[in-house]
């Protein structure tokens, strides 16, 4: 039986110098010490061992590995429902763009902006209300225009007040 270097059978196997000490440690390459203490591996042999214990499934089975140190085997969903999940996220979002984009739906900052437009017109023109009525009522006096104001001013108020909505 021929034997060789670790670095040889690098070479024949075409791939890296770790490869082989990484095929060793894990079983699928028998290795073998001479009387000086060099590792030797058979020639012969190492590519049928290789194709055999290599012939495995490369992914271990769920539960065999060591628990997670971050989380709990409980906290991790099973693929297929993480997976629904996302699937299901992903659709709604999609669903939000197209409305969006039909203009079905209007951002909030859109909608709190026009409102606060809308809402600051309608208080300039309410305060405008006594000198309008000044205006088209001339004999109105200094106190009835006051008395006007003050229930403009008072209904504002009721308004601004969080019971009002």
């Amino acid at each position: 039986m021929p034997l060789i270097s670790r670095k040889e059978a690098a070479e024949q196997l075409g791939v890296t110098l770790q490869s082989v000490y990484m095929s060793i440690k894990r079983g699928k390459l028998t290795a073998m010490e001479d009387a000086k203490g060099n590792i030797l591996i058979n020639s012969d042999t190492m590519w049928d061992e290789l194709k055999k214990k290599s012939a495995g499934p490369r992914v271990s089975k769920v539960g065999t590995n060591k628990p997670r140190n971050s989380r709990t085997n409980e906290s991790i969903p099973e693929y297929d429902e993480s997976r629904a999940r996302t699937e299901h996220l992903r659709a709604e979002l999609l669903e939000l763009e197209r409305k969006q984009k039909e203009d079905d739906l209007v951002s909030m900052d859109e909608v709190r902006t026009s409102w606060e437009n809308i809402i600051a017109t309608a208080r300039t023109k309410l305060l405008g209300v006594p000198t309008k009525a000044k205006q088209r009522i001339p004999d109105l006096d200094t106190n009835a225009m006051s008395h006007l104001d003050d229930i403009v001013r008072e209904a504002l108020e009721e308004l601004a007040s969080p019971q009002a909505a």
